[in-house]
């Protein structure tokens, strides 16, 4: 099996929840539970893959703290090779205070910290060579990272015969297209969420236009995570199509999801499957995840993924 490299955002998630309003300044709110996980695009994904039975590493950048112990340990317990984690004294691990409503939907207090301050002179060579697959996650997050000093480490990345892929987060300072630009040519695969590919394509609800935007930027092939839709996919200058996800399970919670499906199709390239097999598998890794509160407990081993897949194929056919 190939072994894949996470690159990027990770975080503490504080997880609040129900959370209908934000209350006011001086009002007391109560909510019925409260607790702490490891989050982040980049630790996220590396986690679930591991779960999964993935081979599995994270470069990432963590505070001298103990955020950063708790992420440290959390990743290393799960089974991710956290050789290429980096500790900085002079940041604070990023933290994210995760409000999830009645409906299971999250909103997010962000504190970027560490992992704005990822340069890419703080990736190893040695990184990129030991993986097959290398994936920064969290791109429009990683503020040191994204853009040119990501187009050169793909770019390394690339001359090394990796394949390399890349997802967004959402962008509250707005840059969109101009903070990863620059990245795009050197993409085998570019998966956004379909709330981020709007913002940097400029086109609203139109899947093969926002993937004619991104395929003309050079990115070989496109991927856009739409939910309760599934996954838009567009394989190079193929016609796009959909991958179905599972409706009939009920969210708890669905902070992760994204990353949850990420991983799921990661581990299918892992695996020498194609695409449309990898977005089956990534649809069902990403339902698993929202079946539990937080970003990574729901996952399970590949084993028990291929069951319930089989077990609910009325839903989403294994063939087609």
């Amino acid at each position: 099996m190939k072994k894949v490299l996470c690159i990027g955002s990770v975080t503490t998630d504080v997880i609040i929840k129900p959370v209908d309003h934000l209350p006011t300044p001086g009002e007391l709110q109560y909510i019925d539970s409260s607790s702490m996980f490891v989050g982040g695009c980049a630790t996220n994904a590396s986690m679930d893959l591991a779960k999964l039975g993935v081979p599995t590493s994270i470069c990432c950048k963590l505070g001298k703290d103990l955020f950063g112990n708790f992420v440290y340990d959390t990743c290393k317990a799960t089974g991710v090779d956290v050789s290429y984690a980096i500790f900085d004294e002079n940041v604070q691990t990023t933290t994210s205070i995760v409000c999830v409503n009645s409906a299971g939907e999250r909103s997010f207090l962000y504190n970027g910290g560490s992992t704005s301050a990822l340069t890419v002179e703080e990736i190893p060579d040695a990184a990129l060579e030991d993986a097959d697959i290398v994936f920064l996650a969290g791109a429009l997050l990683n503020h040191k990272l994204d853009g040119e000093p990501a187009s050169r480490m793909f770019k390394k990345a690339r001359e090394m015969g990796k394949y390399t892929v890349m997802d967004t987060a959402f962008d509250p300072t707005g840059r969109w297209m101009s903070g990863i630009e620059a990245a795009l040519p050197y993409l085998d695969l570019f998966m956004p969420s379909i709330e981020e590919a709007e913002q940097i394509a400029g086109i609203e609800g139109d899947f093969d236009a926002i993937a004619d935007v991104l395929i003309a930027k050079w990115v070989k092939n496109v991927i856009i995570k739409a939910g309760k839709k599934g996954a838009y996919i567009r394989e190079g200058g193929k016609e796009g199509y959909f991958a179905p996800t599972y409706l009939s399970i009920k969210p708890t919670d669905t902070t992760g999801a994204g990353d949850s499906f990420c991983a799921g199709f990661l581990a299918g390239l892992a695996q020498g499957f194609d695409y449309k097999k990898s977005a089956k598998l990534g649809n069902a890794v990403g339902t698993h995840c929202v079946m539990e509160l937080g970003a990574s407990t729901g996952i399970k081993p590949l084993a028990d993924i291929y069951k319930f897949m089989e077990e609910h194929t009325d839903e989403v056919p294994l063939d087609d």
